[in-house]
């Protein structure tokens, strides 16, 4: 082996310690944003599909309904007996 590699194994083998915190810190950070952004993805597509409901049961509120009434068709089915 060379003196570079030789050098290169006791430096890693002084900081394993460190190295493997190191590690476990980069993959509990990748998996928080992971988590994150899953999270936002979900808000925003339950966000949306609320506000498409709350717009569609404003634009059938608008209608008007009118009443009808059957006096008229009733005195003159009246008047035939």
């Amino acid at each position: 082996m060379s003196q570079q590699k030789v050098d290169q194994k006791k430096h890693d083998k002084a900081n394993r310690k460190s190295i493997v915190r190191k590690k476990k810190f980069e993959e509990i950070a990748s998996l928080v944003c992971v988590t994150v952004i899953a999270i936002a993805i979900v808000g925003w597509i339950g966000y949306s599909i609320y506000n498409k409901a709350e717009q569609a049961k404003a634009a059938n509120a608008t209608y008007e309904y009118n009443e009808i009434t059957t006096t008229a068709i009733q005195d003159y089915l009246n008047t035939l007996n």
